[in-house]
């Protein structure tokens, strides 16, 4: 395939719907624009470029007003800018920020696990073992699980979820990010689905000082200097645009670099000489975990019709006229409960207007008035009594927050949530229910980004591990392991996947008494146990129980050897059976059962 032949062109009338009309159309159905292509001139990427944003700009204005109003109710700014009175905040009863807040945890919870697998061989499973020890590694260094609990911050207020990989020159390793969908430029024609997104360009808003820039631009230096007016710690945000096939850099009306995508091992030629010293090329073709180049962009997002590259509705939006209802009843009994005291009416009559604030002001003193010459003095002043509520107010009030608790999936999980559940085990299954409804409605979604984002990261392993690079996680008994790769042992091909079901949430309570009654029926161990219960130490613990059960003594002095075991009659002494054998087993009879496998918990 030829790189300068380009690779896509907008003017492509498949899997397109023009505007937001509906209307399924043959033909042209978009602006006419060139393919882009390497050798293009700078002027005309620019003018390429400044097509790309005009086409999203449209879109754009209506996708940040859904995304300031989503970003206001989760910050608790529940009014319109007529009813901002600065440090006067309205009353209000965020229930969208304690609901979402309680959802992300949840739904982020496990930490996705990579699975990788090659042929049935030696050296295949060699290579799937360093590659998928490399991916658990680079998944704790790079703060994985927190860097997809932003990506879902942003999928909930900001309609998409999106990450960015790439090579850190400075760690001089595989980097992630979590990007803000307000700084990307999308096609509006595209969607995103399960193979992605199916976008032809993405621009990415970024910004750098212009020291940092002529370091990586060094040929634009006098056009930056000139920029920031010789400032070089001034900062200057520029658009860095994707293709498949190509990336370049526009900063106003400047084209600081561009070239063919970094993130590809490309085909090349070598020279062969053959026996009769004759010089041939010879394609040495690339060695890449992809098919085919991509835009190192990874999407969330779940409620997707097909019709744009974000989200069509979001679940805070879902919500937006339950959390106004709760708000109005909310100011409704706030101003019922102002009135609760009281006022006071005080005739004309008997006292003048300035005698009836200084009565008001003794009766709240806790003072007394004074009337002469009235002889009901109830003719005078009359105490007002306000009604209270009916029950029905209280009662919508709270039917609304819980319905909006609903929505999220997050009842079960707060603590009033629960508050109506009377047995401790209604509230375990409240909880469980509302555990396997937030987290399973997008766990799915999170596995197939935490998967592409494995793959993401294995193919920059083939292109930029050049070198040696080590790694190390806690393998097995909590010992730590170590892994060395480079991307010349990456010699056969293997499939990079997540563990399936290794995002849905489990409730550790409930992992907790399944180990319980495991024990308890005798299908687990006292180690295992220790383990599922999360003991430091499992093993210790159960040598601590052996011995509290069988020499209490022992074990108070603080002493945690295993004690010596008497033979059996005519049995045969074998190697860590007796004191002192080269194994250090704890002595078991022959064809006897674990001594620690009888020992009950009470």
């Amino acid at each position: 395939m030829s790189l300068l032949s380009g690779f896509f062109s907008l003017a492509k009338n498949f899997n397109k719907s023009k505007g937001d009309s509906g209307e399924q159309t043959e033909g042209v159905i978009s602006d006419f624009l060139p393919e882009l292509k390497l050798n293009m001139e700078d002027s005309e990427l620019i003018s390429l470029s400044t097509q790309w944003q005009g086409a999203w700009k449209d879109e754009q204005g209506n996708l940040e007003k859904r995304q300031e109003q989503n970003k206001n109710y989760w910050l608790g700014k529940h009014y319109s800018k007529a009813e901002d009175l600065g440090d006067a905040k309205p009353l209000a009863d965020n229930l969208i920020f304690e609901s979402l807040e309680a959802f992300l945890p949840v739904a982020t919870k496990q930490r996705p696990e990579p699975l990788v697998v090659s042929d049935n061989s030696k050296e295949g499973e060699d290579i799937s073992g360093k590659v998928q020890k490399m991916l658990i590694y680079q998944a704790d260094t790079q703060k994985l699980k927190l860097k997809i609990k932003g990506a879902t911050r942003h999928w909930a207020i900001n309609l998409l979820g999106v990450v960015k990989v790439g090579w850190s020159e400075r760690k001089n390793d595989i980097d992630t990010k979590v990007i803000s969908p307000k700084d990307l430029i999308l096609d509006p024609d595209a969607t995103i689905d399960e193979d992605g997104y199916t976008g032809e360009y993405i621009g990415h808003y970024r910004k750098d000082s212009a020291s940092n820039l002529i370091k990586r631009f060094p040929k634009k230096s006098k056009f930056i200097k000139d920029l920031a007016n010789g400032k070089m710690g001034t900062k200057l945000k520029y658009i860095e645009w994707w293709t498949a096939e190509y990336t370049f850099w526009r900063l106003g009306s400047e084209i600081l670099d561009k070239i063919k995508n970094p993130h590809w091992n490309y085909d090349d030629e070598k020279e062969v000489t053959d026996e009769l010293g004759g010089v041939t090329k010879e394609k040495v073709e690339g060695n890449n975990h992809f098919t085919a180049p991509a835009m190192p962009f990874i999407f969330l997002s779940v409620y997707n019709l097909g019709e744009k590259p974000f989200d069509i509705t979001s679940i805070i939006e879902q919500n937006i006229s339950l959390q106004d209802l709760i708000n109005k009843r909310l100011k409704q009994i706030d101003k019922n409960a102002d009135k609760t005291n009281g006022g006071m009416a005080i005739s004309g009559q008997y006292l003048t207007e300035e005698q009836a604030k200084k009565a008001s002001e003794a009766v709240r003193k806790g003072g007394t008035i004074y009337l002469s010459g009235v002889d009901d003095i109830r003719k005078a002043v009359i105490n007002l009594q306000v009604a209270a509520l009916p029950a029905i107010v209280y009662n919508t009030l709270t039917d609304y927050r819980g319905e909006l608790r609903n929505i999220f999936g997050t009842r079960g999980l707060t603590s009033q949530g629960i508050s109506q559940e009377k047995t401790v085990r209604g509230k375990i299954i409240a909880s469980g229910v509302d555990n396997e409804r937030a987290g399973g409605g997008i766990s799915e979604y999170i596995e197939q980004f935490s998967d592409q984002v494995f793959n993401w990261w294995t193919q920059l392993i083939y292109v930029y591990y050049d070198e040696e690079h080590t790694g190390s996680i806690i393998g097995k008994d909590r010992a730590r392991e170590y892994v060395i790769l480079k991307n010349s042992d990456l010699n056969r091909k293997i499939l990079v996947s997540v563990k399936e079901g290794s995002m849905i949430p489990k409730d550790s309570l409930s992992k907790r008494n399944e180990a319980i009654e495991l024990y308890t029926g005798g299908a687990l161990d006292p180690i295992t146990l220790f383990d599922k219960l999360e003991f430091s130490d499992p093993k210790e613990a159960a040598l601590k129980l052996f011995l509290w059960k069988t020499n209490p003594m022992q074990l108070l002095s603080g002493d945690l050897s295993l004690p010596t075991m008497p033979l059996m009659p005519g049995a045969t002494p074998t190697p860590g059976q007796i004191p002192g054998g080269p194994e250090g087993q704890p002595p078991v009879e022959q064809g006897g059962e674990s001594l620690l496998a009888q020992v009950p918990i009470q």
